[in-house]
């Protein structure tokens, strides 16, 4: 194993990511020009390895690969190596990572993808076992039969790259209707009820473990909410923070939230925790407490602000990225607990200046309050026993269980002591966009809260943004740090920072804001706008490192930057420019309007400040494009219901040939097929078959899964009347012999029962 004696390239850089592998035996270039040239010099192929701080599989693909003599060897005799942090290089991340998905129908973190000299890919995975294991290659035996094909195959290597670069350009492409879509109230109504039809009665939130806070899509609802109410789908709303507050997701003591949970119940978080997360779920808490007055929104959107202020803004008043989910190699380590270990922190003699040490009385109700006295509830998944053994502090309570002063005070005493322990990476890069999220978060937040103090922390983040994120020629950076600002932004830095300052502008009246938006998109609609088709690229015009430009419009986790761009233009009055931008994106709305909610209410927006419009099948999209990764799993299922009787419904599925969908019941990796039922009428239950046993290269043991037909039934607790509203979708994940595609949800419309 290496000794951090060596030093590569990576040492070199601002990137807490690259720098963590600066001491890898492997002979690391960052992304650009001088491992391009390597590349075309020796005649090899490039191995692209992107991750980025707090991913967990990165951690350990380096510590088994990265870090191990022999195998860093053999990538630097047969390969050039690149590292790149996906945070600061999204646009590379979202191409190669289409291709990934392509070749393998699935994708993640670490992205392993090799390519030619010239950057085309031609093969591609995500993490790979050090070792030959299950049937399936360990990464040794990969690196050497893709530098044996790279030699020997070159035609054949040439020729899948050629292919490969063809498809990922027409699926860059938004795909034009086949049909007329007219975008009014009634579309956008429609793609508001398919967007909630995965609700998760029980714990809260939407679809099944692992469970995400899909902060876009409630803040789409609470927007739709502010002009459309409707009581069905604001409790859902708040039945979702409510669950997220109560939650191990949320850290009790520090006041963040982390990425998202691994149960249904919320309780098992990945613990990584994201500047956009908790910017984006502050501005959610924020709008929760306006609309409906209560105050706990409120105390959880300020402690948020104050997690965020304490522990993730630099001196000069920018954000930083991440903090990370492991300490010394173990999940969530700073922020588990014993029992004993609350006990003895509360009533032992405190520090200098806080106060007198707490009651047994007191520990027990902290004890109680915070699930401490059922017993451990977390199991370290790589080590240990496997058996719970520490606590994640959850309020079984329910929301509000908290509020005593007294908690409050043992809290801080707790955050302290906790404090003391070895603390999780903290990335500090800044990154435009993020902040851009956070600025808007604070100036709401300070306007609707009254708090003064957070609009004057969005003014300094603001201010750094527009002082140490420009280039000379107008530009925005990406990325800084320690004072170094690189890479040009992309359109998600320009539109989120226009946005974010017109927010500002709105909390503070000073009309200076607006101006520097205008100029924000201006600038944007220059670098990155196509004026012949409309919408906008991801990257700019000039990045030459780029095989493809995409036009993206599905959130990630992030809000799509062209549906930020809409809501800028919209409030800057450029209300064209918005109409052609989500008219490029029509049929991908009709289709898969379930992801993309900042899509959704970027076109209802526009609905309150103009007049429908109707999008025929246009030429700006081939029609011979071939399907994304995400159409082909789309199709993979068709279903067809039928009444048994007004109580009683079979759903049919028909999976295509070649492939299957995983059972209810599947491993903790896998997504299960679960049925949600959006009805007036509650469900009695829902009977899944147990589906079959396989085996498949991709997975370790064998698998229970569904194939051909399979019939699902849903019980009904009373009959369903005629005129009453029922909604069915399906999730899924389609299979086939080698590898999944990612997730599916399938809304169904259903006839009502007859009679």
């Amino acid at each position: 194993m290496s000794t951090q004696k060596q030093t590569n390239r990576l040492a070199k850089e601002t990137s807490p990511y690259l720098l963590q592998h600066a001491h890898n035996p492997v002979e690391w270039y960052p992304w650009g020009e001088d491992a391009f040239a390597a590349a075309r010099a020796l005649n090899k192929p490039i191995f692209l390895s992107v991750g980025y701080s707090t991913c967990y599989w990165c951690h350990v693909m380096e510590r088994q690969s990265f870090e191990n003599e022999a195998i860093a060897a053999v990538m630097n005799e047969k390969f050039i190596n690149i590292k790149v942090d996906r945070e600061e290089r999204p646009d590379v991340d979202q191409l190669y990572m289409m291709a990934v998905q392509v070749l393998t129908r699935h994708g993640g973190w670490p992205m392993s993808v090799f390519l030619l000299p010239d950057l085309r890919p031609f093969y591609g995975g995500t993490y790979f076992p050090p070792e030959d294991a299950h049937g399936r290659p360990g990464f040794p035996t990969l690196l050497r039969a893709i530098e044996d094909a790279f030699r020997n195959r070159r035609q054949d290597v040439e020729q899948s790259a050629t292919q490969l670069v063809n498809i990922l350009q027409q699926i860059a492409a938004p795909a034009a209707p086949s049909s007329p879509i007219t975008v009014d109230d009634r579309f956008i109504e429609a793609l508001v009820a398919r967007s909630t039809s995965d609700y998760e009665p029980m714990y809260g939130g939407f679809g099944s473990a692992p469970k995400f806070p899909r902060e876009t899509l409630l803040e789409m609802l609470l927007v739709h909410q502010q002009k459309s109410p409707n009581p069905a789908r604001m409790k859902m709303v708040l039945h979702a923070l409510d669950a997220m507050a109560t939650g191990g997701i949320r850290d009790h003591l520090g006041g963040g939230f982390h990425r998202y949970s691994t149960d249904a119940k919320w309780l098992v978080p990945h613990f990584e925790i994201m500047l956009y997360d908790n910017a984006m779920l502050a501005w959610c808490y924020v709008e929760a407490h306006r609309q409906t007055g209560e105050a706990r929104y409120a105390r959880i959107a300020r402690e948020i602000f104050r997690f965020i202020l304490r522990d993730m803004t630099s001196p000069d008043g920018a954000f930083y990225t991440a903090l990370d989910a492991e300490v010394d190699s173990q999940e969530g380590l700073n922020y588990l607990w014993t029992a004993e270990e609350v006990r003895q922190t509360l009533t032992n003699e405190p520090g200098e200046g806080m106060g007198a040490p707490f009651s047994e009385s007191d520990a027990n109700l902290f004890l109680k309050t915070y699930g401490l006295d059922l017993g451990p509830n977390f199991a370290d998944p790589h080590h240990g026993t496997g058996r719970p053994d520490k606590n994640i502090l959850y309020l079984p309570g329910g929301v509000g269980s908290d509020e005593d002063s007294e908690l409050e005070r043992m809290r801080g005493w707790l955050l302290e002591e906790r404090s003391k322990r070895k603390q999780p990476l903290l990335d500090t890069k800044v990154i435009t966009s993020w902040n851009a999220l956070m600025i808007r978060a604070l100036a709401y937040g300070g306007r609707i809260l009254n708090e003064p103090r957070y609009t004057a922390a969005a003014l300094k983040a603001a201010e750094f943004l527009l002082t140490r994120h420009r280039t000379e020629d107008g530009g925005v950076y990406r990325t800084s740090r320690d004072g170094v600002a690189k890479y040009n932004g992309f359109v998600d830095d320009y539109a989120f920072l226009a946005h974010a300052l017109l927010v500002v502008h709105e909390a503070t009246g000073d009309v200076k804001w607006r101006d520097r938006a205008k100029e924000i998109v201006t600038e944007m609609r220059k670098r990155f706008g196509d004026d012949a088709r409309g919408a906008f690229y991801f990257s700019e015009a000039q990045a030459g490192d780029l095989i493809v430009r995409q036009k993206v419009a599905s959130d990630s986790p992030l809000p799509s930057g062209n549906a930020v761009a809409v809501m800028a233009l919209l409030e800057l009055g450029e209300t064209e420019t918005a109409r052609k931008t989500l008219a490029v994106f029509a049929e991908q709305l009709e289709s898969n309007g379930e992801g993309m909610s900042s899509m959704v209410e970027a076109a209802l927006l526009y609905l309150r400040k103009s007049k429908p419009f109707t999008v025929s099948g246009g030429d700006h999209a081939e029609q011979d494009r071939p399907l994304s990764p995400q159409e082909i799993a789309a199709g993979v299922v068709s279903a067809r219901a039928e009444w048994i009787d007004p109580n009683q419904l079979v759903l049919q599925l028909q999976i295509l040939p070649g492939f299957h969908i995983n059972a209810l019941e599947t491993t903790t990796d896998l997504i299960p097929t679960t049925i949600f039922v959006d009805s007036q009428t509650e469900v009695d239950s829902i009977d899944y078959p147990p589906g079959e046993m396989q085996s498949f290269a991709f997975a370790d043991q064998p698998i229970r899964v569904y194939s051909g037909e399979v019939t699902i039934a849903i019980r009904f607790k009373s009959a369903v009347a005629r005129d009453a509203q029922l909604r069915v979708t399906i999730q899924y994940q389609a299979c086939d012999e080698s590898a999944c595609f990612a997730p599916v949800r399938k809304p169904i419309d259903l006839n009502l029962p007859a009679g």
